[in-house]
């Protein structure tokens, strides 16, 4: 079970983007505590995009039940690390629940403020079924 709060929403545009634009995106886990088995992790989830163009922020709150022992071991690893660290396999899977959620929020407060989606849109090509299947390869493509 995972539950995400928002706690505050921040998206500044500083300029035009004239060129194309490098967006970086990033989670940090801020805070980690836990009551029973379940992990209460803090976050900032940030949308950079250069040169110096904009940035999304968003500061929210994770709640996430799992085993005794996993609590223990992230708990540990947390106060260990002087609050820096967690388990890598479990890293993983908060980065990425924190990242699907947010990219999500992300993409409507740029859309808000007009700037690009924080993600590459997705490309189809175009391939003659005559080329495909003189090729004899699957196509890439999302239309056939």
């Amino acid at each position: 079970m995972v539950s995400i709060i928002y706690k505050n929403l921040e998206a500044r545009r500083f300029g035009i983007a004239n060129t194309p634009s490098n967006i970086n995106n990033n989670s940090t886990l801020t805070s980690v505590s836990s009551d029973n088995n379940m992990l209460q992790i803090g976050f900032v989830f940030s949308s950079t995009y250069e040169p110096n163009i904009g940035v999304i922020r968003i500061e929210g709150d994770m709640k996430m039940e799992d085993d005794a022992e996993t609590v223990t071991k992230v708990m540990n690893s947390w106060k260990e690390s002087q609050h820096k660290n967690i388990p890598n396999e479990i890293a993983e899977k908060i980065h990425n629940r924190i990242l699907s959620n947010c990219i999500v929020e992300a993409s409507m407060l740029a859309r808000d403020i007009d700037l690009p989606a924080p993600f590459p849109a997705p490309h189809i090509a175009m391939a003659s079924k005559q080329s495909a299947a003189e090729s004899n390869v699957d196509t890439q493509s999302y239309i056939r």
